[in-house]
């Protein structure tokens, strides 16, 4: 039985309806994943530029004695995949790295194992600073390095802890300003900073520069980074480029579940997990 039920223009009527659907299905999806940004915007110009400019082109080109309307709506074509790649490059990135994430390639992926007495500790840490309205910003590396996409630092490579992590952000250190950089159950850098998130983000504009780069820098690499505001006190995880309010008692659950906590002795724990009772008495009026 042959395939080619009416002629049109030469095609196969289900060949253009199969290419159709594909094509729609493409569409679709790409609007999905840009939904709520920017580039949704820009991809619903672009498709409509397509339709309206390229396609008539196209099949005018199809047509014998506009050779010259063919040559044209391919250089277009080209010109236009070019000028996707350049503007969605922010997109395409984020792309990438959920598919890394995904669970199709979870056997492939090797992050560094973290222990719950690490997770307890950071926890606790950033629970202590929210009590006390101490700013912070705290990435905890996944399987991508951050050292392409953050400026200057101080590098520290110590064990983290509780205590550790609470007198870094302490207001008179001179190591709270910016952010701070974990790997595993390391601290790798102090005072980093962290690439700001551009108005593609479309963050709110009451959010301080904190808020901006945890996004900014959660939208070029695979990293959880953690915020809590000197002003309310509030944290928030920052992941693949969103931004989620986190209560403080659903801080350690939430860490867990990111990262899988890996096996370790009784006597470690003790070793590494610093207590906020030991911390001195602060008084309030000293973080204004």
């Amino acid at each position: 039985m042959a395939w080619n039920l009416i002629g049109l223009f030469g095609f196969d009527v289900l060949q253009i309806l199969i290419e159709l659907l594909i094509i729609w299905m493409c569409v679709f999806f790409a609007f999905i994943f840009l939904r709520g940004t920017r580039g949704a915007g820009i991809f619903l110009g672009l498709v409509v530029i397509l339709m309206v400019l390229l396609i008539p082109l196209f099949l005018l080109g199809e047509v014998q004695g506009f050779e010259r309307l063919a040559f044209f709506s391919k250089i277009l074509s080209g010109g236009l995949i070019f000028l996707v790649i350049v503007i969605f490059q922010p997109e395409l990135r984020q792309a990438a790295i959920r598919i890394t994430q995904s669970d199709l390639l979870a056997l492939f992926r090797h992050m560094p194992s973290v222990r719950s007495s690490t997770i307890s500790a950071i926890a606790d840490a950033v629970i202590f600073l929210s009590r006390n309205q101490y700013g912070a910003l705290i990435a905890i590396e996944r399987e991508n390095s951050t050292i392409d996409h953050v400026i200057g630092g101080q590098n520290i490579d110590a064990q983290v802890s509780t205590s550790l992590l609470q007198s870094i952000f302490w207001p008179n250190n001179p190591l709270h300003d910016l952010g701070l950089v974990l790997r595993g159950d390391r601290v790798t850098k102090a005072c980093v900073q962290f690439p700001l998130a551009d108005e593609s983000a479309m963050l709110s504009a009451n959010l301080g520069s904190r808020h901006r780069a945890a996004v900014g820098l959660s939208l070029r690499c695979d990293a959880l980074i953690i915020v809590v505001s000197e002003q309310t006190g509030r944290i928030s995880f920052a992941d693949q480029g969103t931004l989620t309010t986190v209560d403080p008692d659903d801080v350690e659950s939430k860490l867990a579940h990111q990262f899988t906590p890996s096996p370790e002795t009784v006597g470690k724990d003790q070793h590494t997990t610093g207590h906020t009772e030991d911390q001195p008495s602060m008084d309030p009026e000293s973080t204004k």
